[in-house]
């Protein structure tokens, strides 16, 4: 057995850690300079595409507020239409100046439908 312990002790001292810190520090040197040496791949492509992909950003923001703008108007109005759409009412005559249909002036048609009402 004492060959397996000379044998070990041998391994051990081939395999252990250098004692001084001067390796250490050439070892950190070495990696560091590599590190800065290699380029930084696919940062580099994120980094060309950031003011790109900011307008494009910026510029789906915008059409999508558009669209809602748009969307919202044209429920407005339609709800607008639908409360002033005139309804025939058997034996009443019709006024046909009492209801008028004008989107864009949705609370004048609301104040002339409350006061001939």
């Amino acid at each position: 057995m004492d060959g397996d312990d000379e044998l070990t002790r041998e391994i051990r001292g081939l395999y252990a850690a250098p004692a001084g810190h001067a390796y250490w520090n050439e070892l950190e040197s070495r990696i560091m300079a590599r590190v800065a040496e290699v380029e930084l791949g696919w940062w580099t492509e994120l980094d060309r595409w950031l003011r790109p992909a900011l307008v494009a950003a910026a510029l789906l923001v915008m059409a999508a507020g558009v669209a809602m703008f748009r969307a919202h108007q044209s429920d407005t109005t339609a709800a607008y239409e639908e409360l002033f759409a005139p309804t025939p009412v058997a034996g009443a005559p019709m006024e046909a100046a009492a209801i008028q249909r004008s989107p864009q002036e949705p609370r004048d048609n609301t104040l002339r439908f409350i006061l001939t009402h």
